[in-house]
């Protein structure tokens, strides 16, 4: 009878043993996760992506959001075109927080149909506006989540930046004329009168004294005021960054 009870207390104690080896702790797998990407390759990249994918019934959404952005930054600083928006919202939507989720889209729609592509814009000043707002929209609602500022970040000054001073190849300021866009000029009017609120609002209200200092005119060739506009452009849009986070 001794030997029985022996044998059933011991094959308990095993089955709790390996039931506790089985179940991974998250610190461990973010930890494992992590050693992987260091110093990424194509190869480390993929392995990573499989890991995460294979232990996510083990992690918390706050924490496959993290592993997830992390491994964002590594498959990027391999291949720049690499990450697919698209296929991560797919494979992660119910799993990763819905503002990782968001972000994504964001990401997502910005790669499938840039605002800027061969040093030329794709989209007009209106759809420029209404991209910039739809990210200052979603910084705005997830200004706690410091996961996903620098990401948001980037979107953020890219739009603005576009807004500003157009492209190379699709300047704000027509290069035979030297006028600043009629278009655009109303519309920012609009859009700036409309939402007083945001942080763009902010920015194009500074924009908009400093070309009417300019006579809403501006001739690249000449060096000196050509500086002067890169150099307001470039104040603007790091302050508008700041505001936008500010609470």
């Amino acid at each position: 009878m001794r030997k029985r009870l022996t044998a059933v207390l011991a094959f308990t104690l095993l089955a709790l043993m390996a039931a506790g080896c089985g179940k991974p702790k998250p610190e461990d797998i973010s930890a494992e996760f992590m050693d992987m990407l260091e110093n990424p390759t194509r190869e480390k990249v993929d392995a990573a992506a499989d890991y995460l994918k294979g232990n996510l019934r083990h992690l918390d959404g706050e924490r496959v959001g993290e592993l997830l952005l992390y491994w964002e930054g590594a498959a990027l600083s391999v291949d720049n075109g690499s990450v697919d928006y698209g296929d991560l919202v797919e494979e992660y939507r119910g799993a990763a927080p819905d503002y990782v989720i968001e972000l994504f889209l964001l990401e997502d729609a910005e790669r499938k149909s840039p605002i800027i592509s061969g040093a030329a814009l794709q989209v007009g000043w209106q759809d420029l506006l209404d991209r910039a707002g739809r990210v200052e929209g979603f910084i705005r609602a997830n200004r706690d989540k410091s996961i996903v500022k620098d990401d948001a970040l980037w979107l953020y000054r890219r739009h603005v930046n576009a807004v500003l001073m157009g492209a190379s190849n699709s300047p704000i300021f027509d290069y035979k004329t030297n006028e600043f866009s009629a278009e655009a000029r109303a519309l920012y009017a609009a859009y700036a009168a409309e939402r007083p609120e945001t942080a763009l609002a902010w920015t194009l209200g500074e924009y908009r004294k400093y070309l009417e200092s300019v006579g809403y005119k501006l001739d690249y060739s000449k060096k000196e005021e050509s500086a002067k506009f890169f150099d307001v452009c470039s104040r603007l849009t790091s302050e508008s960054e700041k505001r936008v986070y500010a609470p």
